[in-house]
């Protein structure tokens, strides 16, 4: 379900209360996501050919219904947002030095922001951060942008795409509608049943709790957990097999729904964590799920 924009009011209210030095960027991200609320009208319903009758065997083994770098995406629409979050992005506290920038890529030929948006759709993180340079933009927010500037249409087709899918067959842990890696997890219900959070186009799915997305390793001995001090309801699941991570919120403590983009950006001290845990490999392997 999308969140609306009494959603993001109460949660950009909730993460403020809970840790105060997200507040202004909480207020920033809260202010472009209820942009993109209130733009959705805008955007035409994605052409969509899907036949029930012909969905292939491959997704049911894995292979993602879509792949993002073909979405049929109101292209148009996109663009217009885009310009209108960039105007956003000048009334925050470091918008002057970044404006110039964004406004650059509007300032050419239509192909130069449809290609950071393709970018930006298949996770291209080499060019997104080569164009970020170029601009002298800091790379997080060009990224963010550009997504921001594809959500509606992104939700409206996996939207689409959910209504064909029985999600609770899938057990993969890479999306199933577009094939992109989560960003966030929740836990809930009665002994924390897990959810996973497309980190694109934001679909939820069910996803067992003792192993982890990126590699499926079930091995205990290899998966721990760690909590920031004095936060309740947010922790970070490692892998010490892989050495990836996932941002977990536990919905049984904190209130929801879960807003990828805002709680993603609430929870950047647990990527700090993360990451230092994992570069310095420290792991508390006694602390297992």
């Amino acid at each position: 379900m999308t969140a609306s924009l009494e959603d993001i009011d109460a949660k950009v209210k909730a993460i403020a209360k809970r840790n105060p030095v997200y507040s202004e960027s909480t207020q920033f991200v809260g202010d472009l996501l209820s942009a993109t609320v209130q733009a959705a009208g805008n955007f035409s319903p994605p052409e969509l050919s899907f036949d029930l009758g012909q969905l292939p065997d491959a997704w049911s083994q894995g292979k993602s219904f879509l792949d993002p770098k073909d979405m049929p995406l109101d292209w148009k629409q996109a663009r217009a947002l885009y310009k209108q979050l960039v105007e956003l992005v000048k009334e925050s506290k470091d918008g002057p030095r970044q404006v110039e920038g964004l406004m650059q890529v509007l300032a050419e030929d239509e192909d130069s922001l449809f290609k950071l948006m393709k970018a930006a759709l298949a996770s291209d993180i080499k060019t997104m951060e080569t164009a970020a340079r170029e601009l002298a933009v800091d790379p997080p927010v060009l990224t963010l942008l550009l997504r921001l500037s594809m959500r509606p249409a992104l939700l409206e087709v996996a939207r689409a795409a959910q209504n064909l899918l029985d999600l609770s067959q899938w057990n993969h842990g890479h999306c199933p509608v577009c094939g992109s890696a989560p960003k966030l997890a929740d836990l809930s219900g009665e002994g924390g049943q897990r959810t996973l959070h497309c980190s694109l186009c934001e679909t939820a799915w069910p996803y067992v709790r003792l192993q982890c997305p990126f590699c499926e390793n079930d091995n205990r001995d290899d998966l721990s957990y760690l909590r920031a001090e004095s936060e309740e309801g947010l922790r970070v699941d490692l892998c010490g097999r892989c050495g990836h991570y996932l941002k977990t919120i536990d919905l049984r403590e904190l209130s929801g729904p879960i807003i990828v983009p805002l709680d993603d950006m609430a929870t950047w001290h647990l990527d700090l964590i993360a990451q230092e845990n994992l570069k310095e490999n420290k792991a508390d392997k006694s602390r297992t799920i």
